[in-house]
């Protein structure tokens, strides 16, 4: 058995904001999904064709 070598600390820095647009097929899940995420987000969120 081989062992693995010892795991080294990530660190992540600080990155611009995501942004852009996507088109996913309609679904209830997925519906809900962006409704969620739209309430968390900072800023305006705009969402159609929600199912």
């Amino acid at each position: 058995m081989t062992h693995s070598p010892q795991l080294k600390p990530l660190a992540a820095r600080r990155s611009q904001p995501l942004g852009g647009r996507a088109r996913v097929p309609g679904d209830k899940s997925i519906s809900h999904r962006a409704l969620i995420l739209g309430a968390l987000a900072v800023g305006e969120t705009r969402i159609s064709g929600l199912l």
